[in-house]
């Protein structure tokens, strides 16, 4: 049978331990002493042990009770400090579930260290990582399914608040044999393996073409992953436009090559998301600020 007692409870023989005296402890606490009194007899009677014995008028604590204070004294605070540890506050180590959603490139190339580093300094943080496409993140995140996103383009639902996260950089990349640089009307001319409709990707890239006045190429080859484009391209099958964080490896294996797209730069705001009527805590600003450094 559980053994039942109160943090309450616990505080007034604290209390009582500390000042040595029921009238003392009643008059710190701002109690009567026959609540204070009571208090010890219901924790007696739950712990099945004898606290304090009577002595003329004093109280004396027995063993049991000097064992009991130094039990629950690392429990008490804690118990005390879980509301600091909840929100996240500045001195607090972070602790418990969160969920992160993040579009698949954040997820697969930029999170993964930062959070690995987090662990090392918060052992007791459990965060759960899925990746999906920036759409899907917005979805999941309206919907109280993530604690918080991370999506490649602007947000598109009025559900959502987006924060500027950081920059990443686009790049075209092509197989070995593809020239270094590209002439923007041959643009055409090339296959090109293509992130699925709602990638942050393909959307910053089709959007930086037309501000451009270029004409968005036809995808031979979608894909839901920007590893499997980069293999792709490696392979042969065309050109396509990733984060550079996907391609570096490759890159430097000469699998494949950096391609120039006349003078144009692809650049993007990569967001943290959550939702649009969340409060925000400091656990989330934390874990955002822990994940940008």
């Amino acid at each position: 049978m559980p053994v039942r007692f109160t943090l309450r409870q616990l505080d007034i023989f604290a209390a009582v331990m500390r000042t040595g005296q029921v009238r003392a402890a009643a008059d710190t606490l701002h109690l009567s002493q026959a609540a204070v009194s009571q208090a010890l007899q219901e924790l007696a009677e739950a712990l099945d042990t004898r606290l304090f014995e009577r002595r003329g008028r004093a109280i004396v604590a027995t063993r049991a009770a000097h064992r009991l204070l130094a039990l629950s004294n690392e429990p008490r605070a804690e118990l005390e400090a879980l509301g600091a540890r909840l929100r996240g506050d500045a001195d607090h180590e972070l602790t418990g579930p969160v969920h992160i959603a993040a579009s698949s490139t954040i997820a697969r190339y930029l999170l993964p260290a930062p959070l690995a580093r987090l662990l090392r300094d918060h052992p007791a943080l459990r965060p759960t990582l899925s990746s999906s496409n920036s759409a899907t993140v917005e979805a999941c995140v309206a919907a109280g399914e993530a604690d918080l996103g991370f999506i490649e383009g602007p947000a598109q639902r009025p559900d959502i608040r987006a924060a500027l996260w950081r920059t990443d950089w686009l790049e075209i990349i092509g197989p070995p044999r593809a020239p270094a640089r590209l002439d923007p009307a041959a643009i055409r001319d090339w296959s090109w393996v293509m992130r699925e409709a709602g990638s942050g990707t393909r959307v910053v890239f089709e959007q930086s073409l037309a501000l451009a006045g270029l004409e968005r190429p036809t995808a031979v080859l979608v894909v839901d992953d920007s590893d499997a484009q980069v293999r792709a391209v490696a392979a042969g099958a065309g050109l396509a436009c990733v984060s550079r964080a996907a391609a570096e490896r490759a890159a430097a294996a000469g699998e494949v090559r950096f391609v120039a797209l006349g003078a144009h730069v692809f650049a993007r705001p990569l967001w943290s998301i959550q939702r649009h009527d969340a409060t925000p805590t400091p656990l989330i600003e934390r874990l955002v600020r822990a994940l940008t450094e």
